[in-house]
């Protein structure tokens, strides 16, 4: 692996280690290529590409057996790039195709789901920024200036559980359509006791934030006064997090943060300090490691101290609050985003929702944010969408979104009553809720 890109586990006594997926994980979706029937059943495609047509990534099969579909790509991109007319979305029968290029990196989405090309380019933009945070803008751009057609997949390796995990939580997730961040249900008397471990821990020279993260869900977090990290680049941050590589030991590596400067690393120091809560420490330093380390030690001392630690990873063990703990019947699920501290939380899905309807409720979800936030002379504050599954509510107002499902029985006023006393259990629970006074220095 390349320098400057090493994932470094400090309990591995074989020296660097790299986030990566099992081979059996592997096997079954990474080796077909384009004109196999599993590879081409598969709903949504994410494929990345040089300037020269040598692929990079490609979320299902494998690149290299991919290769003359890359080539293919990169020849219409090419085309339309020389007629000074870029190429960016198609329609092919019942497949959107959507194409977003930055600097050296062609990416494309594919989707046969009726995905607008909007959210299919926004997402593209999130794996480029994923790609960024390994190597940085100005080591991409270096390294194609050197040489047009290097194989990227060479610094990307061992690297692709962390873009896969990212990519599935696109379909999944829809923390990254928010652009907000999503916060772990705890009390506040709890979140205040943590934060208070963290500032009590004497931040080392260097360390710019200090967090903890549950499950992609921030506890609570640390960090300068004047200074704070974009959402984007926090979900990135817990995306790694997350990565089952990193459950063991103590971990130490660069990583770029997009939105706060792409040309290059901060360094980050990870390790769970139980088995649902990880530490996050971003630091200035890249000879940190010693000092951070002693910080954990701190941290981990306080809070067993108590059993606030405990506390915590009961809490982080649940993973989301059950639609009937929001004190309303009927509902499905809800997620509600919180304008002002640009921060989220969701539900989970109601048992009687299968993991298809779950996709595709989420996808509905993406589809009306992009209506409602739209901008223009008069967005849409409310939107009813009704099917033979599910009802969908999406509501927006000066302070909150709010995304909820409901069975189809359910008629317009009673779940306007239920929305209303959702905002009402919202309003009551909101310090437990978010991270409303998190500690700075």
């Amino acid at each position: 692996m390349a320098d400057g890109i090493a994932y470094l586990s400090a309990t591995d006594a074989n020296g660097p280690t790299t986030p990566s997926s099992s081979n059996d994980e592997l096997s079954a979706e990474k080796l077909d290529d384009f004109s196999s029937p599993s590879w081409r059943k598969r709903s949504r495609h994410f494929l990345v590409l040089s300037s020269a047509g040598k692929p990079i990534y490609s979320r299902f099969g494998n690149e290299a057996q991919l290769s003359t579909l890359m080539s293919a790509v990169q020849a219409i991109i090419s085309t339309f790039a020389d007629m000074s007319d870029p190429v960016k979305s198609m329609t092919m029968g019942q497949h959107t195709i959507v194409f977003y290029t930055n600097g050296p990196l062609y990416l494309l989405a594919v989707s046969d789901r009726g995905d607008p090309a909007e959210l299919l380019r926004n997402e593209l933009q999130l794996l480029h920024s994923q790609i960024v945070s390994i190597l940085t803008s100005a080591q991409l751009t270096k390294i194609f200036e050197q040489r047009s057609n290097f194989d990227l997949r060479q610094l990307l390796g061992g690297t692709e559980g962390l873009i896969d995990h990212m990519v599935d939580k696109l379909d999944t997730d829809l923390s990254f359509a928010l652009g907000s961040l999503d916060t772990l249900w705890i009390r506040y008397k709890l979140r205040e006791r943590i934060g208070k471990a963290l500032l009590a821990a004497r931040p080392p020279k260097g360390l710019l934030y200090a967090m903890l993260v549950a499950d992609m869900k921030l506890v609570t977090l640390l960090r300068p006064r004047k200074h704070s990290l974009h959402p984007s680049d926090l979900h990135l941050l817990f995306n790694m997090a997350t990565s089952r590589t990193f459950l063991t030991g103590e971990h130490w590596m660069p990583m770029c943060f997009p939105k706060f400067n792409d040309q290059g690393f901060l360094h980050v120091y990870l390790s769970y300090i139980s088995p649902h809560v990880a530490l996050v420490l971003v630091s200035a330093d890249r000879d940190g490691f010693p000092a951070l380390t002693q910080c954990r030690e701190r941290i981990y001392e306080d809070l067993s101290s108590d059993d606030a630690l405990q506390r915590l990873d009961d809490a982080a063990s649940q993973r989301a609050l059950r639609p009937s703990e929001l004190g309303v019947t009927g509902l499905l699920q809800l997620y509600y985003r919180n304008k002002t501290l640009v921060q989220h939380f969701g539900t989970r899905f109601d048992d009687s929702v299968d993991e298809d309807q779950r996709r595709r409720i989420i996808n509905t979800y993406k589809r009306l944010r992009l209506y409602i936030s739209g901008g223009g002379l008069n967005p849409l504050r409310i939107i009813y969408h009704k099917c033979e599954s599910d009802t969908v509510l999406a509501w927006q107002s000066s302070s909150f979104e709010l995304y909820a499902t409901v069975a189809p029985t359910m008629e317009v006023k009673g779940m306007i009553r239920l929305v209303n006393s959702v905002l009402e259990w919202i309003k009551n629970e909101e310090d437990h809720l978010f991270v409303v006074n998190a500690p700075s220095y």
